[in-house]
């Protein structure tokens, strides 16, 4: 039987995963508890969905806060491209296929397309959701153990720099190049 992972547990796993991959790339690991990354007033951080259990397991998804104002945050998942997403796709259905299932099949409610709660079978899972991986949508990926969070891991070290360039947004926004230079300027201050 395969142990459920707990919030706490994912995050301490995931950070062990890709936090050499995000050191690469100039990312710091925070310590505030969660697995994040920060790097020039930016930050990039796992979000662990409240919905999950030890029977269907549970979702994560990836945000980043970059830039100033409400547009903000960003759900990085968004970025990946159409071949990113049909790896995806196969990859979340390889682990809904391996999640430890009840006999009967329980009928357990889960977010559905719409946003609204749905009731369906655990062995339809994958199903729920047909529309997760079409682009622009909200992307989730579903883990139960470690093992699962392995795989999910090396689908994304390869993505990171990509997944975490920054939005033009981020590119033109005077706020953060003020902030920049203000950093910059006191380098040079005297003491």
């Amino acid at each position: 039987m395969r142990d459920y992972l707990k919030s706490r547990d994912f995050h301490r796993h995931m950070r062990s995963l890709l936090a050499p991959r995000f050191r690469e790339f100039g990312w710091e690991s925070e310590n505030s508890g969660r697995c994040s990354f920060a790097r020039d007033g930016r930050v990039c951080w796992l979000q662990v969905s409240q919905y999950s259990n030890s029977i269907m397991g549970a979702k994560f998804t990836i945000n980043m806060t970059e830039g100033s104002g409400p547009a903000g945050d960003t759900r990085i998942l968004g970025r990946l491209d159409e071949a990113d997403r049909r790896i995806g796709k196969a990859l979340e259905e390889s682990i809904i296929a391996r999640l430890p299932r009840p006999d009967p099949d329980p009928e357990i409610e889960v977010v559905g397309d719409n946003g609204q709660m749905i009731l369906v079978k655990l062995g339809d899972l994958a199903r729920a959701n047909p529309r997760q991986w079409e682009a622009p949508s909200d992307v989730w990926l579903p883990y139960f153990s470690k093992s699962d969070l392995d795989d999910w891991a090396a689908f994304l070290l390869p993505r990171i720099e990509r997944l975490t360039a920054p939005s033009s947004s981020e590119k033109i926004d005077p706020q953060l190049w003020a902030q920049r230079f203000r950093r910059l300027t006191r380098v040079f201050r005297p003491k």
